[in-house]
C-alpha cells in the first residue's frame, strides 16, 4: 500500500467518529501516525527502522495534503 493510500484509509476509518468533519478526521489520523512513529523510535532502537520511520512520515504527509 501506498503512503498516500494508507493515509486516505487510516483518516476515513475516523469518519463515523466526528461525523464526517475531514478536519477532524485528519486530525485523529495524525495522531495515530504520531503513535506509531514514537513506538518505531522506542523499539527498534536504530535497527532497520529508517525505512519504517520514512514510510509512516510520507503517510503523514498524506494526510496534510488531503
Amino acid at each position: 500500500m501506498t503512503p498516500k493510500e494508507k493515509a486516505k484509509e487510516l483518516v476515513y476509518k475516523y469518519e463515523y467518529l466526528v461525523e464526517y468533519e475531514l478536519k477532524d478526521m485528519k486530525q485523529c489520523a495524525l495522531i495515530a501516525v504520531d503513535e506509531i512513529l514514537q513506538m518505531v523510535d522506542e523499539t527498534m532502537q536504530g535497527w532497520l527502522d529508517a525505512d519504517i520511520i520514512a514510510h509512516w512520515e510520507q503517510v503523514k504527509e498524506e494526510i496534510l495534503a488531503l
